[in-house]
């Protein structure tokens, strides 16, 4: 578990006045099955860039959104036949840890075809501190709870789709040599409702997922936003 630690701490990276939050999560209804069975998988996807907008010297005047492309990376590990615990990292976004919990169809290691349905909730929280001419400190707490659908073809096709709902909050203070803003403290709630489709190849050990859909980003004094993202990822189970 060394180098997750170490990968975690990496990607601790952020700007000023900038944070990330999550797109694509490509998180399937299977479990793992059985007991301390594991997979790790790579993903190439993108991520809502918040940035404070402090342009007026104010707090109030919301954030602005883009997408920017990031590296995800998924652990998740079974401890009952039904339960895996995951930690889900996007790149400079937060490290979210969680319980999924799959009450229809068989595990993945079960190779059976048929419907598969799972819940799963996670949680996450970083401080962030930014040294320069201006010095920003700051938390980002998250949460997210998905319901997961899915369809097995056969050992090798996997359909799924993700409902989800996550809420994040920020709150950060600014001290800088800029009298306008040193002391500000921006505080921001973001809630994304957001559903994906995806579909997941198998060979042996070795798996692939191609992972599409439509994410609403609501934020506080900002504009709604709507995106459509779409992502893949690579991994190994054992």
């Amino acid at each position: 578990m060394r180098w997750l630690l170490f990968l975690f701490i990496l990607l601790q990276v952020g700007c000023a006045t900038q944070y990330i939050l999550p797109t694509n999560r490509f998180m399937t209804p299977e479990s793992q099955g059985g007991m301390f069975n594991s997979q790790v998988e790579i993903q190439q996807t993108t991520g809502n860039q918040l940035t404070a907008d402090l342009s007026q010297s104010s707090i109030h005047d919301g954030v602005t959104n883009g997408l920017i492309s990031r590296t995800g990376y998924l652990f998740s590990t079974s401890i009952f036949d039904q339960i895996d615990l995951f930690w889900n990292h996007t790149g400079a976004a937060n490290s979210m840890l969680g319980v999924k919990f799959q009450f229809l169809g068989s595990s993945r290691t079960g190779k059976g075809a048929g419907h598969k349905m799972a819940l799963s909730a996670a949680l996450g929280g970083n401080e962030h501190q930014i040294d320069g001419s201006t010095q920003v400190r700051y938390e980002l707490k998250g949460n997210e709870f998905q319901f997961l659908y899915g369809y097995r073809f056969n050992e090798i096709v996997l359909l799924y789709s993700n409902l989800s709902y996550s809420t994040y909050n920020f709150s950060g203070k600014v001290t800088s040599t800029d009298t306008t803003i040193n002391g500000l403290r921006p505080k921001y709630e973001s809630k994304i409702y957001a559903g994906h489709g995806g579909m997941q190849l198998d060979m042996g050990a070795f798996f692939g997922k191609l992972e599409c859909g439509y994410q609403q980003l609501k934020t506080t004094n900002t504009k709604d936003v709507v995106n459509f993202t779409y992502g893949y990822s690579l991994g190994v189970s054992w």
